[in-house]
């Protein structure tokens, strides 16, 4: 058989064996986004350097703890830190795997921190698992444009949506690549209102 035949036949096998591949590709990516995911819980949740509940009670700003706020805003430092819960639960009819998450922490609207979690996770249909997510922010730039006392309350105390906010992109291996869902899926509009949880 001459060599141009069988690189024909060759292609004839390889091709719908290359777009079957394709759709099942898309099919777990997809999949990646039909998964439920939720902020469980948060702990170590620090602000300059104190557990939160130094600066918020009773839903409301401690008015006594503001004034030792500044020499962290003379320092242009005003560290929010915790460690988020996220709970993943696999809804889809089939197994899903997740290779690793980037997360991204927003503050109205804006970026403010983005990591990574490295974690294989395998759920078959109705499982779920909690994956710790922790993250480090300056609040300074925020509290410099709005006034400390109001960034307090939008951060910690408001009710509505969309103050700090948590994304998350999740990707699955293929090969020794991760390939990730194409842009970000939000968990939480309200992560401020986790920390409130935590303070009742």
């Amino acid at each position: 058989m001459k060599k141009s035949k069988i690189n024909a036949i060759a292609w004839l096998i390889l091709i719908p064996l290359f777009f079957t591949g394709c759709s099942i590709n898309k099919k777990q990516i997809e999949a990646l986004a039909k998964c439920d995911y939720s902020v469980e819980s948060m702990q170590d949740v620090q602000f300059a350097g104190k557990g939160i509940e130094s600066y918020i009670r009773n839903n409301e700003v401690n008015m006594a703890a503001v004034p030792g706020l500044a020499v962290a805003m003379l320092r242009k430092d005003l560290p929010l830190e915790a460690k988020v819960n996220m709970r993943v639960k696999n809804p889809n009819a089939t197994k899903t795997a997740i290779n690793s998450f980037k997360y991204l922490i927003e503050i109205q609207g804006k970026p403010l921190f983005e990591g990574t979690v490295n974690e294989n996770i395998h759920l078959n249909t109705g499982e779920s698992m909690v994956v710790p997510l922790s993250f480090k922010v300056n609040l300074f730039d925020n509290a410099k444009e709005h006034g400390l006392e109001k960034m307090l309350n939008d951060a910690f105390t408001r009710e509505g949506e969309g103050f700090l906010v948590l994304k998350i992109k999740p990707s699955m291996k293929l090969g020794n690549s991760n390939i990730y869902y194409p842009g970000y899926i939000t968990v939480d509009r309200n992560l401020a209102k986790s920390i409130g949880k935590l303070l009742k």
